[in-house]
């Protein structure tokens, strides 16, 4: 983690907020970056504490910007992609097509919902924009959510990591476990929601 404020402060504060921009942009489009411990690093690198070599305000911004134009990319990919393979009866990761139908009921009912909180839950801010894409999730509400998300998550991280000081460490050690506890939590809920009515269809064809 100190490797990453070595990176920021590094360089010009120009290129730190470039650098920043590119990272979360990249783990948003779905790639294992670690954007967020970028953001509470350039918070703290916009505190007194650490050294002021970055304007808080900037560093909320290049997220922010980063983490729409991530998950845009995201978005598309799955879209034109994924749903491409999906509907010629190919598989996608987890997604085949019979799971497409379950997808698109699933994001035409929580997908606002799902798109906002997933930036914050460590699992989902990877999936979320292609899964969105891949269930045909329409644009103009994918992109509300994902503004509305990143604007939160960008200040909130970015503030926390401006008053935490030399304690945003431990704040990102507090965070990446809540969030994976989340994201274990979500993958039981699936899991179960997937048994269930094969436990359900098991008693029907034993009689």
């Amino acid at each position: 983690m100190s490797g990453v404020v070595e990176t920021l402060s590094g360089f010009s504060p120009v290129h730190g907020y470039l650098i920043l921009f590119i990272g979360v942009m990249l783990e948003n489009a779905g790639v294992p970056l670690p954007g967020e411990t970028m953001l509470l690093a350039g918070g703290y690198l916009s505190s007194t504490a650490g050294g002021g070599h970055l304007k808080l305000g900037f560093v909320i911004l290049s997220a922010f910007a980063g983490a729409v134009v991530g998950d845009n990319l995201g978005y598309w990919a799955g879209r034109l992609f994924a749903r491409k393979r999906l509907e010629r009866g190919q598989r996608f990761f987890f997604l085949t097509p019979d799971r497409l139908a379950k997808a698109e009921e699933y994001f035409a009912k929580y997908g606002i919902l799902t798109v906002f909180f997933g930036r914050f839950i460590a699992l989902l801010r990877i999936v979320a924009g292609p899964a969105a894409g891949a269930a045909g999730m329409p644009w103009l509400r994918f992109l509300t959510a994902n503004v509305a998300g990143g604007a939160v998550w960008a200040s909130s991280v970015g503030v926390l990591g401006h008053a935490a000081g030399p304690a945003w460490q431990q704040i990102h050690n507090w965070l990446g476990r809540s969030a994976w506890v989340l994201a274990g939590l979500l993958i039981l809920a699936f899991a179960v929601w997937h048994l269930i009515p094969y436990v359900k269809r098991k008693p029907a064809e034993s009689t």
